[in-house]
């Protein structure tokens, strides 16, 4: 059996675009992402959606290697906003909303995953951004 690996990954939208800004955008990529991560049963620990960016917290594995992780939810995240959005292809050079590549950092210890997992978690206050939901609805006061 192989060996599993974690992974503090991101990856931009083109242009570093904020797209994302935008409440109703926001929303559906949260949604489109979670499902994607579903359908594609990605181990992921936790994710967070910026403006301009994702951060997700994965586990990579030998039959389900990192590239193909992101390639499927870069794609099957793409493919439905652009669906549900199709008059935002064009101004989003082309019709791409990710920019090529991501970035990976491995998490090889458990402090690293501790630390890294709580500024995922922690990302939008950190850069002074509301949270995505009211707090209400997830039993947070």
């Amino acid at each position: 059996m192989g060996e599993v690996r974690l992974h503090h990954v991101n990856f931009h939208t083109a242009l570093n675009t904020p797209v994302f800004e935008h409440d109703e955008y926001d929303m559906m990529m949260r949604g489109a992402l979670g499902a994607a991560i579903e359908e594609r049963q990605v181990l992921c620990v936790a994710w967070e959606l910026m403006p301009t960016h994702v951060h997700l917290l994965i586990a990579e594995f030998e039959d389900l290697p990192r590239g193909t992780i992101l390639k499927h939810l870069k794609g099957d995240t793409s493919r439905a906003f652009f669906h549900r959005y199709p008059a935002l292809r064009a101004d989003l050079l082309g019709g791409h909303l990710w920019a090529k590549g991501y970035s990976a950092r491995r998490i090889l210890d458990h402090r690293q995953y501790i630390t890294t997992f709580r500024y995922i978690r922690n990302n939008r206050q950190g850069a002074g951004l509301p949270p995505p939901y009211p707090l209400e609805l997830v039993g947070v006061e």
